[in-house]
Parts: structure tokens; sequence; C-alpha cells
């Protein structure tokens, strides 16, 4: 991380949600932060599915969906978002992580900021793992993780699978 680089965590509420959603159709592809539903773009089935995803993760990881989002900020900036939602029956307290940032905000050390941001929560949280996955071409992101500490296993399908011990 850039020792300039300002970054935080933000609860998501509606108002954040908005926030969150007006940055993901300007600056980031819609298969980047939601399923694909309802065909391309982002189309009223991505951005009810958005909306439920962010309320139910509202909750926190004790909640109903045992998952939290959170904003991330750079400065006053909004950049993204990060989450953690618990892994039951991995065989000890872990959560699995997933990140996305708006283009212009990728390559400046906010994503390994935000995570460290995440891992900081997790370990408050009790647990002592945290996953995540991504794709074999998403070298950045793979990058991000190893800096983080993850152990990385390519799996046959096209995809990482990442570990980090807490």
């Amino acid at each position: 991380m850039s020792p300039t680089t300002d970054v935080a965590l933000a609860d998501v509420d509606e108002a954040m949600a908005d926030r969150l959603l007006q940055l993901a159709k300007g600056d980031a592809s819609p298969d980047e932060v939601a399923p694909p539903l309802g065909g391309p773009g982002w189309n009223l089935e991505r951005t009810a599915w958005f909306y439920g995803y962010h309320r139910a993760a509202a909750g926190g990881l004790d909640g109903p969906a045992a998952e939290k989002s959170w904003a991330v900020f750079t400065g006053p900036h909004i950049a993204g978002s990060v989450r953690l939602k618990r892994e039951p029956g991995a065989g000890l307290p872990s959560a699995e992580t997933g990140i996305w940032l708006g283009r212009s905000f990728r390559s400046q050390g906010i994503g390994g900021a935000a995570l460290e941001l995440v891992l900081a929560e997790a370990r408050r949280a009790g647990l002592q793992r945290v996953t995540a996955r991504t794709l074999a071409g998403n070298h950045g992101a793979q990058r991000l993780l190893t800096a983080a500490g993850a152990a990385l296993t390519h799996d046959g399908d096209g995809t990482v699978h990442a570990v980090i011990d807490l």
C-alpha cells in the first residue's frame, strides 16, 4: 500500500447502496459486481439483486445472511465494496471475502488496504481463516491476495482459490 493511500470502510445502508450502485454503473462492469441476471448490462434484475444483497448483508456476520458488506473509501471518494460471508462447516471459524473497485481506483493500493481492513474485521469477529476465489487470469487479485499472505491453489475450472490463515 502506498503511504499516502487513505482507505476506510463504511457500513452500507440504503443511501450508501445508492452511491455504490452509481459507482458500479459508471466505473465497473456489471459482471464484476453482480451475477449475470436478466441479460447484459445493469437491468432491473441485477439492480434488484444489488439492493437485496446489501440489505441482507446489513445484518452482519451474525445476522440471518451471515454476511457483512462495507463500502470502500479512499479519502472522501467511494471506490468500491468489500464483504465477508461466514463459511459454516469449514472446520474452523472461516469466512469468504470478495472485493470490487471502480476501474479508476484500481492499481493504487486501495484494494490491498481494503483487504487488510476486512482481515482486521475478520479477526475481531473471531475468525481464523478467510478464503477468496478469483479467475486464473486476474493476476492483480492474485498479487493482492498473495501480498496479504494467502496460499493460492489453481483449480481445474479456471479459478484460483485463496486461503489466508489469521
